[in-house]
């Protein structure tokens, strides 16, 4: 969303520094590196056979559908916490 908001030239809606990455609380959550450097947004959940409504790939809604019921995921089983979205 920051880089979305850059490109319109507009003020985002949190403040910059609160904008983080993905990548970094799939590390956390224990995603092999190797595995997270070839594994794309649209493939996420099924990475973590997680049950989910169909899904098209490289469709903007559907690949943050499938980081959100990841990160979801993640977050009901433990392996991330609410203090590391911070």
């Amino acid at each position: 969303m920051a880089i979305s908001c850059y490109v319109e030239g507009l003020k985002p809606p949190i403040p910059v520094v609160q904008f983080g990455n993905a990548c970094d609380l799939l590390l956390k959550a224990g995603m092999p590196y190797e595995d997270l450097k070839v594994t794309r947004s649209n493939t996420l959940a099924a990475y973590y056979k997680i049950d989910h409504p169909p899904l098209r790939g490289h469709d903007a809604l559907d690949d943050a559908l499938s980081v959100a019921y990841t990160l979801q995921h993640l977050l009901q089983s433990s392996k991330l916490m609410p203090e590391d979205f911070l």
